[in-house]
């Protein structure tokens, strides 16, 4: 087995890349579009992540399982025959997509919407050989791909806004949703030439019935979850300002609470996150294929080791943005005392990132129902609760994190009785939590009591933020491996 703990930082590491090289890409877009067309480009953005829904279905979770259970001891053109089936169901689901976007083109005249299908596509075909090579767990292709992506995108997206070479094609979005085309048509290439040198000359790739039922039978609960969690979302967007109103707040002023925390604060606080989803896509066909073998004590110990170094990230990331949430917020968005917001939605970073990590980890056991049963508890719980809670005067957009913070609880109670009664073990509870938290809470401790000497020293507030981070990290890994946990273990 590789090293999957050294593959996941890799992994994350180019999401980290990619996702930096974004934000600035994105202050460019405000800059250059100015706000109006900014919200158009959004508004495109929203209608693209539903689109690749549509299309993708959740038929690449289903290819890396399918292609980690049959990889060991099977020939190539096994393999061919799932990507070959699972490109036919792409290509099939395209048509949908294809209406979609058309009807929303005719009804909000927005001719720029047809722009995004072919970048749908790509992401689609593309999103197919990434589930090929993370089921046999080689992601030097996808680092590739996702930095690919989204330098070229960057690059293509300035040289075409500033030059305004496509204004007259697309208008007021000048070029930007071109671009994301381009980057996806660059990602795909990076990756087929990946693949065609991996699978050397596979023959033909016959599409069987067989193949697109067991894709399905996978995909289809993935695709409703997904489908529940974006329906969530949305509701959300319409509850929290609403109950905020009904709270006592002006619209504008529940509205702009809502702006904050949906449009600044979430998005910072899920940043790190993408660590746990190149931790969640690289653990499903690991256990799979475990699995696929009969040794579930490995697929056991791969659960327990990536529920415990979630811990030790989303407990290391909540103290810090807890006890830097000041200066975190006025660095990022200042003038706009996000101080409070950050606090009270970072307290939920453990529980929200282990909840992601636990339905991955329930999919790769071969397990597709609990995760939507988990999204529809979610839909349910988070949405009641907020509407119950946020309306409170005295508890106000704070019922928001806690109904998030509940509904992700309840999620994560469930998915570990499953887990255990899967594998017919129980975790060891001192080692996902009891530890991760002390390591986080002698962080927060290091953190709180060096940050203003640091400050004192006249420092810009970016630099006493770094080297306060350095310290506090210091300290966390240093207790960390005093009590044992140390990274050369998860194997």
């Amino acid at each position: 087995m590789n090293h999957w703990a050294t593959e996941t930082i890799f992994l994350a590491t180019a999401h980290f890349a990619a996702g930096i090289i974004g934000f600035f890409y994105r202050i460019f877009l405000s800059r250059s579009l100015g706000p109006q067309s900014m919200g158009i480009y959004q508004q495109v953005l929203s209608f693209y992540g539903t689109t690749i829904t549509l299309m993708t279905a959740g038929i690449p979770v289903s290819v890396s399982k399918l292609i980690a259970e049959i990889h060991a001891g099977k020939t190539v053109n096994r393999s061919s025959e799932i990507v070959a089936s699972a490109f036919f169901l792409t290509s099939s689901f395209s048509i949908l997509g294809a209406v979609f976007l058309i009807v929303l083109s005719t009804a909000l005249n927005r001719p720029v919407l047809l722009l995004i299908l072919p970048a749908a596509v790509f992401v689609g075909f593309s999103s197919v050989l990434r589930g090929f090579f993370l089921g046999i767990q080689k992601t030097v292709p996808i680092r590739w791909s996702i930095l690919g992506e989204s330098l070229v995108r960057t690059l293509f997206g300035v040289i075409v806004i500033k030059s305004l070479v496509l204004a007259g094609l697309e208008g007021e979005t000048r070029g930007a949703v071109t671009a994301l085309a381009v980057g996806e048509l660059v990602s795909l290439a990076v990756l087929a030439a990946f693949y065609k040198k991996c699978a050397g000359n596979p023959g033909k790739m016959h599409i069987k019935i067989n193949n697109l039922v067991s894709i399905l039978t996978i995909a289809i609960p993935v695709s409703l979850s997904q489908i529940i969690g974006s329906l969530s979302g949305s509701l959300e967007a319409l509850l929290v300002p609403k109950s905020l109103e009904i709270s006592g707040l002006s619209a504008s002023d529940s509205m702009a609470i809502y702006g904050k925390t949906a449009g600044m604060v979430l998005p910072l606080l899920y940043f790190p996150a993408l660590f746990t989803m190149s931790l969640s896509s690289n653990m499903i066909p690991r256990i799979a294929a475990a699995l696929s073998k009969k040794n579930n004590a490995y697929a056991f110990r791969l659960s327990e080791q990536a529920l415990t170094l979630t811990s030790l990230f989303s407990f290391a990331v909540s103290g810090f943005f807890i006890i830097l949430a000041k200066p975190i917020g006025d660095v990022l968005f200042s003038g706009f005392s996000l101080e409070t917001l950050i606090m009270g939605f970072a307290a939920g970073i453990p529980f929200f990132y282990a909840e992601h990590v636990l339905m991955a980890l329930l999919r790769g056991t071969g397990n597709n129902n609990i995760p939507l049963v988990n999204s529809i508890n979610s839909f349910l719980i988070t949405n009641i609760l907020l509407f119950l809670l946020v309306k409170k005067p005295y508890i106000g957009i704070n019922g928001y994190s806690l109904a998030l913070i509940t509904a992700s609880s309840v999620s994560i109670f469930i998915s570990l009785y499953y887990l255990e009664k899967t594998f017919n073990r129980k975790f060891n509870a001192v080692k996902i939590i009891i530890k991760p938290l002390m390591c986080g809470l002698f962080m927060a401790f290091i953190l709180k009591h060096t940050y203003l000497p640091l400050k004192t020293l006249g420092l810009p507030e970016i630099v006493c933020i770094g080297a306060d981070f350095l310290l506090g990290a210091t300290g966390f890994l240093v207790l960390a491996m005093a009590m044992g946990m140390s990274l050369k273990s998860y194997k």
